[in-house]
């Protein structure tokens, strides 16, 4: 039997499959190279661009770091020049104030005791102790306090007074601040402290009062004790009172730190007094004492 030999010519089904495969692989293999490519440059570019903004950042930073060390350096520089010209001033005004006073009527650095100072060894009642005009100064020192007390040393020079303008320097150098005070007794009478006297206290740890005194009325408060910054610790203070008529204006290192009335003294001393709250020692220094009758 015969038949008819297939038709070789025509393609094998499966040899047609395997080209179209294999066309897909190599579209495959070079799609993913190209992504592979084209991410390498994405990549590259994004490392690329971090290095820039990187850079510009730490740039900034750096630009930063000197405005603000520059700044800080301007402000400090700001604060250094204020300081400096405060001392200036503070030093000016300190210096205007001692040429002031001293060309008052009355002026005592206490290099002697020309004005008659109370100066002796004290044993009373109230302390054991001295005072006394030495080294450029005018000394109360208190060795031993039986009681509280107040003593205090007039200068009776000009007389009587009404109106004036006076002043003094004052340091603690021994005792606590609390129980260690000084001040200005004025319009003290001719009569004595008992007929009549104002007096302005000072505590260094930053307290001030005003009192009046007689011997009916006793110790009556016109300004209980008050708080200031004006004082310093542990170096001279400057306390200064202004009368005219009934009118009183006191400072404490040229800072006006009270005003009041009264018109019970019409003229009178000026003192310089101790003020112990404790009974324990304690020091006080005058110096530069100055008054102008007004």
């Amino acid at each position: 039997m015969e038949t008819q030999n297939p038709d070789m010519s025509a393609e094998n089904p499966a040899k047609k499959d395997v080209v179209i495969l294999a066309t897909i692989l190599i579209a495959i293999c070079c799609i993913s190279i190209g992504l592979a490519a084209g991410g390498y440059f994405v990549f590259e570019q994004y490392t690329e661009t971090q290095a820039i903004s990187q850079t510009a950042t730490s740039q900034f930073m750096a630009t930063k770091i000197k405005q603000d060390t520059n700044a800080q350096a301007t402000v400090q520089a700001q604060v250094t020049a204020t300081a400096l010209v405060l001392k200036i001033q503070s030093t000016a005004t300190a210096k205007a104030k001692t040429d002031l006073l001293a060309s008052y009527a009355h002026y005592d650095a206490f290099d002697s005791n020309l004005n008659e100072w109370r100066a002796t060894e004290e044993d009373n009642d109230f302390w054991v102790g001295r005072t006394s005009v030495e080294n450029g100064g005018y000394l109360w020192q208190v060795d031993e306090a039986k009681d509280v007390f107040i003593a205090w040393a007039d200068f009776t020079n000009p007389g009587a007074l009404t109106d004036f303008d006076t002043a003094v320097l004052a340091q603690r150098t021994n005792g606590l601040p609390e129980n260690v005070c000084y001040g200005m007794l004025f319009r003290k009478t001719i009569d004595g402290i008992d007929a009549g006297a104002y007096a302005f206290s000072v505590c260094d740890h930053g307290y001030f009062s005003i009192l009046y005194y007689d011997e009916s009325a006793g110790w009556e408060t016109i300004q209980d004790w008050t708080e200031t910054t004006a004082t310093y610790q542990d170096q001279p203070n400057l306390l200064e009172i202004s009368a005219r008529g009934s009118d009183f204006t006191l400072f404490i290192n040229s800072q006006q730190v009270a005003q009041f009335s009264d018109d019970r003294l019409k003229e009178g001393y000026i003192a310089l007094f101790i003020d112990f709250y404790e009974k324990e020692p304690g020091a006080v220094l005058f110096d530069n004492f100055a008054l102008q009758p007004r």
